[in-house]
């Protein structure tokens, strides 16, 4: 039938995605637990601060608002929610 190889390339492959896939979205996870911008995640729907709003990633979004204007006291990330499909995972406010 399938040839031993095969299955263990196949098999290989998904598995480098599926480990690509978890380091973008742990790395974007920690990034905004820092109160930074995520890297991986692209904005859909901001606000005109230059940053609040919504970032997607493939299968993880993230809802952060923040103070991104050049004259704002503690520029960065203020608050954020991290969702993985539709299920919150993670909220915080920075204090």
């Amino acid at each position: 039938m399938y040839s031993i190889k095969l299955v263990k390339k196949v098999f290989l492959i998904f598995l480098f995605i599926f480990l690509f896939w978890f380091a973008a979205a742990a790395t974007d996870l920690i990034r905004v637990h820092s109160f930074e911008k995520p890297i991986f995640a692209h904005p859909t729907a901001t606000a005109d601060d230059g940053g609040s709003g919504t970032y997607k990633g493939f299968g993880w979004r993230i809802e952060l608002e923040g103070n991104f204007m050049p004259q704002d006291e503690f520029p960065g990330v203020t608050q954020f929610e991290y969702y993985l499909g539709d299920d919150l995972i993670y909220a915080a406010i920075r204090d």
